[in-house]
């Protein structure tokens, strides 16, 4: 096994890569073929976002077959001798580790990236006919990754049929083959609040929370301003959840074209503090022996350092949602050197048929949740099914998310 790094692109970089297109592609026409999951109902407006495509190549390697058996794939992955990883996680050496043991005869080379790096270097990998990355692993608030590189035919969705059936929320199957979910919540300190302190978002526009709401900047984090984006497609619950709040109907102020709009108005005029990282803002919540601490908004699997760190961190599930999935996903890239190994490694990632194999293991921890039926809870996780949560539509964050960025941009003062 192999584990490398690449020099960390800036963040403005970054953004620019993600929101712009990706430019021309190498390799094999794609034509439209229609993903293997259907969905499930959910209260989201239905999306029109493009197909995910096909090609000659995927379907030569059968890419889009999800029948295949371990047993199979092992044969001919032996055959092609090792599989290459690009992950936005540093927990991707036990995976190497792991499957390495599991599969003798197969070597993996796992890069271990920020999702800057990633991104950056499999765009222009491929874009210059490179064809290095086998397996992606890679999150997508944002859409682009779906929008610019599945529906183009560059990333493909491998999606064993065993393992799909063991998923029940078949949303999470739609845009991507899911390796867990992550969110982002709202935390406070436990050892001061015996409950949540808040239960709304519309709490955080009341006066006592006046400089006490921690959260990432998001014109320096394309998630959070993709999450916040996406809230825009529901102004409707938080209309409903602002007269919940306070007896009335909402009055929008000039410039706010929705609910959604005031509220982030409401918190803006409140002073939140911005921060750089979510262990910044988890640090300044949950050090134990405050008396005022702050509330903040920050990733799910910060909960894991409660442990570590002594925090005194819990999560609020706010209504009307806590935010979109955070959704861990795989890919297969394109005209990859390595199909079969890569399709072995994608189901051992996923914890194979059973949901107990080891290459899951690294992910199934505190503050990350499986999307599987049949893989051991975490304790101290709630449910997955029972947190507030919205489904995710890359096409409309792809499509209003700068829309929505001009109008943040008209908050600062």
């Amino acid at each position: 096994m192999k584990s490398k790094q690449i020099v960390a692109l800036t963040l403005v970089t970054c953004f620019a890569l993600m929101v712009a297109g990706c430019g021309g592609t190498t390799g094999t026409a794609p034509t439209s073929s229609t993903p293997a999951a259907s969905s499930s109902a959910s209260s989201a407006p239905a999306s029109s976002a493009p197909q995910a495509a096909t090609t000659s190549w995927a379907e030569a390697n059968k890419i889009d077959d999800g029948s295949e058996t371990v047993e199979e794939l092992y044969e001919k992955a032996k055959a092609e001798g090792k599989v290459v990883l690009y992950s936005i996680s540093s927990r991707c050496p036990k995976v190497a580790e792991s499957f390495e043991a599991q599969y003798p005869g197969i070597d993996v080379e796992a890069y271990d990236l920020s999702t800057n790096e990633l991104l950056e270097k499999i765009t222009r990998e491929y874009d210059s006919g490179i064809r290095n990355a086998d397996v992606i692993h890679v999150k997508d608030l944002d859409g682009s990754i779906y929008m610019e590189k599945v529906s183009n035919g560059i990333f493909h969705i491998y999606r064993p049929d065993d393992i799909v059936n063991t998923i029940e929320n078949k949303d999470y199957l739609k845009y991507a083959m899911p390796l867990y979910i992550e969110l982002n919540q709202w935390f406070y300190n436990a050892e001061v609040y015996k409950e949540p302190p808040i239960d709304s978002w519309w709490d955080l526009t009341r006066p006592e929370w006046k400089g006490k709401i921690m959260l990432n900047d998001p014109l320096q984090n394309v998630n959070m301003m993709s999450i916040f984006t996406a809230f825009t497609q529901r102004p409707e619950l938080f209309e409903e959840e602002y007269k919940r709040e306070f007896g009335e109907d909402i009055v929008l102020s000039e410039g706010c074209p929705t609910a959604v709009h005031e509220l982030f108005k409401r918190i803006m005029d409140n002073k939140p503090v911005f921060a750089t990282t979510s262990d910044e803002i988890c640090e300044a919540v949950g050090t134990p022996g405050q008396t005022d601490p702050p509330i903040g908004y920050a990733s799910s699997s910060k909960l894991r350092k409660n442990e570590t760190e002594g925090w005194v961190l819990a999560p609020v599930n706010i209504r009307p949602a806590t935010s979109i999935p955070a959704q861990n996903n795989l890919y297969i890239v394109n005209e990859a050197a390595h199909p079969n190994a890569a399709k072995l490694l994608v189901r051992w990632m996923c914890g194979e048929a059973d949901g107990q194999g080891k290459g899951f293991e690294p992910f199934n921890t505190l503050g990350g949740f499986s999307v599987r039926n049949n893989t051991p809870p975490v304790e101290g996780n709630a449910s997955l099914s029972d947190l507030n949560v919205f489904p995710f539509d890359p096409e409309y964050i792809y499509g209003e998310l700068m829309s929505f960025q001009d109008f943040w941009l008209t908050l600062q003062k």
